[in-house]
Formats: structure tokens, sequence, C-alpha cells
């Protein structure tokens, strides 16, 4: 029987014959060594021509592999040093000798020992059909990822192993394997890699054959539940091709967001994306007519393992238990297959949350309202979403380094707003931005205008066109009027009331163009417990007067998980307000907001005076197309912005005084 002290890896390593339970040598010569030898054990990738095997003594299923161990080219020995360990799970094209004979080296981050499992023999990796249509006729079956996890679990446990630095990778079917063992929760994996991924059935029956397609939907629908309850990883990469005819790019998008919706709720960081081009698969020709060839592009790039195994803390590690108890649970769970595979989850130590109950989950779909910039055409997608629901998410507006320092100025404000007492104006532990600036805006902030105003706001400026685009004078014209934004501290535990950010005449009150936009800047992950925006698709002030009570399900309308990055594009009127920050964080959401031409025409001119808010050597700093529709913004000699530099005690001259937020 397998067991928690690792004695099968010993006899894998001795190669004691081929006894049950035990790997035996295959085609390859038996290796005969004393195991009270320690020295001269023979570790399990020293002979990479060798098909190995190991049978679970309890499922009876045997599974074979080749291992070796992978040295970047020009380095000829290992080190001391723990090894990291990657396991990578082929497509149906190939195998295991196959990816061995692989240039590994020539990418290699470092050394790393690479094991690659043989597809079992008649199924589609956990699927029991491997027939053509075999990913979607074919059952799930939960007891050959038991041994799949049991056989991992054993040969991970090594003295030479990392066990810091697990990865799991593979593509087209070998990624779908890779999400099923992810998925189980079975294997400590902290780092996961796929391309070309598909699921278990599809999420619709277009291009399936009408006598193939019982069950399609139902079993993708049940795959996807499996992926929404993984454990989550410090690192996952998805590359998929924008062209790929076998492996739709809406079908993957799908399990993408499944993996990064529990992402974001467990804190863990977004998950990486690489579309790739037509023209940047491995074959670029006729031969390629299904664009699912790209297995090397994917993979085989020294960017790729530098992501893939960097030495990161360990997830979770605050709040989840060690290895050495989780692994303990698991090999538990496997010696008696007496419990459900979802019992084998890691063991959380949990933080104590505020007095307030953990939220219902959200109703909101927020992948229903999320368009990619990297995605062809996300402009148009975007803007049909705006008009229909009065707001949209943008993904991947900002890189990592904008958001660190866009999130380091909304700290460095926030400890000059707060007041001793936490009192905000917009509740308890809420405050506004603009609300605090004597200006009205924070567009004076260096990284605020540079990443915000400047790149974020010109990226975005293809979709700004459209949404301000107005029929009557076919011109799409608008202008930056201020830079806000809110935080909520850690610990509030109240929800802010339901509102509107503004209200317009009747006779004003047209859809589109809407009068007056705000695109709020996600710099950290918006996960159900830090405070995200709950906010209503489509419903404006007129549809809330008359209720007494906030529904129930617009309560529950939170805009999360959204990964750092985004940007949320809103049309004021749209009902929205604030939940419960049950996280140990501040929250913040900074903005950009602009003013459509035809509103501030007819509107009060003393509602939208120009706001004297960015220092003239911010505003050079800006693009030539930013510059255009902030040319009002720009302070002018007298002001209380003259002379303003970065050096300046600007802050002591903008801010409003404690005594505001005490009030």
């Amino acid at each position: 029987m397998l067991d928690a002290h690792g004695s099968w890896i010993k006899r894998l390593l001795l190669n004691e014959g081929n006894q049950p339970g035990a790997c035996g040598a295959g085609t390859a010569q038996e290796r005969s060594r004393s195991p009270r030898d320690e020295a001269n054990i023979a570790d399990f990738w020293s002979s990479p021509k060798d098909l190995q095997s190991w049978q679970d003594e309890v499922t009876k299923h045997r599974i074979n592999f080749q291992a070796q161990l992978v040295l970047p080219n020009g380095q000829r020995s290992p080190g001391d040093a723990p090894l990291a360990v990657a396991f990578y799970f082929s497509g149906l094209g190939h195998e295991a000798r196959d990816i061995l004979k692989m240039d590994w080296g020539s990418f290699a981050s470092c050394p790393f020992i690479l094991i690659v499992p043989q597809r079992p023999s008649g199924r589609w990796w956990f699927i029991d059909d491997d027939a053509a249509w075999g990913w979607v006729e074919g059952e799930f079956c939960q007891e050959l990822v038991e041994a799949f996890a049991a056989w991992m679990n054993m040969m991970i446990d090594h003295p030479r192993v990392d066990k810091r630095r697990l990865g799991l990778f593979g593509f087209s079917a070998g990624a779908y394997a890779v999400l099923e063992m992810f998925a189980s929760g079975l294997v400590p994996i902290s780092r996961l890699a796929v391309g070309g991924l598909h699921g278990h059935g599809q999420p619709n029956v277009k291009h399936i054959p009408q006598k193939r397609s019982a069950g399609v939907v139902e079993k993708f629908e049940k795959f996807l539940q499996r992926v929404e309850g993984h454990a989550g990883a410090e690192h996952i990469e998805v590359v998929h091709g924008k062209t790929d005819k076998q492996c739709p790019w809406l079908d993957a998008k799908k399990i993408v967001d499944a993996l990064t919706k529990k992402q974001l709720q467990l804190g863990c960081p977004k998950v990486k994306l690489r579309l790739l081009d037509a023209h940047e698969q491995d074959t670029f020709s006729k031969r390629n007519k299904t664009h699912h060839d790209y297995m090397k592009a994917a993979f085989m790039r020294k960017e790729f393992f530098k992501g893939f195994f960097a030495d990161k803390v360990p997830h979770g590690e605050a709040n989840m238990a060690s290895p050495k108890r989780r692994g303990a649970q698991v090999w538990r769970c496997l010696k008696n297959h007496s419990c459900a595979v979802f019992c084998c989850k890691p063991v959380g130590l949990v933080r104590p949350l505020p007095s307030a109950s953990m939220p219902s989950a959200s109703t909101l779909e927020v992948a229903k309202f999320t368009v990619s910039t990297s995605m062809d055409g996300w402009e148009e997608q975007g803007f049909q979403i705006f008009r229909k629901s009065g707001f949209v998410i943008i993904e991947d507006v900002l890189d990592h380094v904008q958001c660190s320092e866009v999130l380091e100025d909304c700290r460095q404000m926030a400890k000059e707003i707060v007041a001793p007492q936490g009192a905000g104006n917009r509740g308890k532990g809420r405050y506004s931005f603009g609300v605090a600036s004597s200006t009205g805006s924070i567009l004076h902030r260096e990284a605020i205008a540079k990443h915000l105003l400047n790149e974020g706001g010109r990226l975005l400026q293809p979709l700004l066109s459209q949404i301000f685009f107005d029929e009557s004078d076919r011109l799409s014209s608008f202008s930056c009027y201020s830079g806000g934004g809110d935080f909520v501290l850690p610990g509030v535990e109240e929800y802010q009331h339901l509102h509107a950010d503004m209200q317009v005449k009747k006779d004003l009150d047209k859809q589109m163009p809407p009068p007056f936009l705000a695109i709020n800047f996600v710099v950290q992950d918006l996960t159900e417990l830090n405070g995200p925006m709950r906010i209503v698709p489509g419903k404006r002030e007129r549809d809330w007067r008359n209720q007494k009570k906030e529904p129930d399900r617009w309560r529950c309308s939170r805009l999360c998980p959204v990964p750092a990055g985004s940007a949320l594009v809103r049309d004021v009127r749209i009902l929205h307000g604030g939940t419960p920050n049950l996280s140990e964080e501040t929250r913040f959401l900074p903005s950009v907001e602009y003013v459509s031409a035809w509103f501030r025409a007819t509107h009060r001119p003393d509602m939208f005076p120009p706001r004297r808010c960015i220092p003239q050597d911010v505003f050079v700093t800006l693009h030539s197309d930013v510059q255009q529709i902030c040319e009002e913004l720009v302070a002018e000699p007298g002001d209380d912005t003259e002379d303003m530099s970065p050096d300046d005690d600007w802050h002591s001259k903008v801010w409003r005084g404690v005594t505001f937020w005490c009030t």
C-alpha cells in the first residue's frame, strides 16, 4: 500500500522487481542495488530512454511514464539545490519519448525534472473514449484521476524535489488532463500552464453531429464546476490561438474565466493569458488547416520557464494548510478511496473575519459584461455591452507595473485623507478622492496622470469615441473633466446605499450618448471579500424611486471577480453602491471622468466649470490626443496649482482639512 512516508519511492528508485505497486523497468535492464545503501539509490530520471511503469494497488490502474533531468544549456550539473519538477501531459499525437527528444535545455531557466506520463490506452486521458469524438461522447473517470494523483504524489516524495516548485503543463488533450488534475486538488501543484485547451464536452452543440450531441453541454457544465473548485496556484498561464478552429477561443474563454474566478476568490494572482495570431503558430501554412499547431510556441520559450519556475512564496502560506498536512490528508483519502474528491481539498486555516457574515455569491455573471483588449474587435464588443447595460469591463488595460505605481499613489493619498476617527464622507470607512481635493480632482498626481489618463485613457479612446458618438450631428465629441474614485477601509461591514452619481432632467435624459462617463481603474483584484462595487445592469434612479427595499438580487449584483489591470467604463446614471470590505487591506478604485460635448452645451454652464487641476509640467508629458481633451484642465497663473511640481508641498495645498472628514 502507499503511505505518507514514501516507502514506495524507494522501491521505485531501487526498481525492486515488478511487484504490484512497484516501478518496473519495462524494457530496461533491472538495476540491482541494496536498499540499505542510500547513496546508491538510482533516481527515476536517470534513464530517460526507459519507459517506466507503476501500478496503483487499489484501482489496479497502471501508469507508464518517462522522465529526465533537464539542464540549461551550458550547465553540466544540477548542483545540490532541490530540483523543480514539471509534469507534462501531451496531446493525442505525441508519445512520451517525443516530448523528451525536444530541446528543453535551450529554454530552461533552471535545472528541473521533466516527467511525461503516457496517455492510458483507450482513454482521452480521463475520459473513457479515445475516438475522434471521445471528448464529447465519453464519460469522466474520477477513479483514474485519483490513481494519477497517487502516482504524482509518490514521484514528488523525494529528497531532491523542491515541493515549492511543482509545475503541471500540457497541450490540447493534455491541457484537458492538466485541468482535471489541478481541479481535483489531490496534488499540491503551485504552477500551471495549458495551451490549446478544451474541456469535457462543449458549451454548445455547434459543429457537433446531432447523433453525438446528447449530453454534450451538460458534460461541459460539470467540467466547469470541477475547474471552479480548484485550490489555487501561484502561477497560471494560458496560451491559445485566436484563430484556433479545433478548440475555438470563445469556448476556451469560459474555462479561463472559471480559473480566474476562483483565483481571485482565493486572493491568488490573475491568470496570465497569451493569445497567438495565426502567423505565430509552429506551422504557418496550408498544412495547419485547423490552426491548432502551437505547442512549441506555447512552451518552448525562455520567458515561459522564467515565469513558470519563478521562486515564489507558496500560495496561501498564511491561510492554507502546510504541504505536509495537505499531503497527509491526500494520502489518507487515496489509501482507502472512501471519500469524495472534494474532501481532499486543503484544510484551510481561515483568518477570523469581522462580525458581518460572509456575503452571498454574486448574482452578476461578470463574464457577460467583459471583453479584453487582446481580442480583435474588442471596441465594438465593448460598445454593444455598454449600450445595453450602461457599463462594460475592459480587461488588460493596465499592466502589473502600472497597477503597482497607481496603487502606491492611492495609498499615499489615503494616508493624508483618512481622519483619526475613520469617518468618511461616504459613510464610515468610505472616502472619495475627488471630494477630498480642493480642486475636486486627482489628475495632478504623476502616476494617475501618466497611467490612467494618458496611457489607459488613450488605449480606451476608440471605445470612448463610439460611446460618445452623437447620431444627430454624426460627431463624437467629449472632454476629460476630472479624476476621482473612492476607497474603502478594511473591516467595513456596512453596505453603501444604492444610488446614481447624476440625475438629469427628463428632456436631456437620452440614452446615447451618455452625458457623463466614469472609468474606474481596477488596480488590485476585486474579490467577494474586499468591497467590490455592486451595480445593476441597465437600471437608473427612476427604476429605484418607488422601491421601499433594495431587491436581494440587486444587493448581490457585485462586480467580482475582476482582475487587476481592468477598467470599468460606466454611465454614472446606472445604479450602484458599495459593499462590505471584509478583507485586511484597503480597496482602491481610482477613476478618470469624461463629459459629452452635447450635455455640456445644453446644461447650465456653471455645472461643469473648467477644473484647473493639471499642472503644466504634467500636461506637457501627455500624448497629443489626450492633451486635446484636457486643454481646459491645465493650471493657469494664479491658480492654486501654480508652480507645482512633484517635489512641492502640493498635498498640503490640495487636501481639505481633517475637520471635513469628521463632520
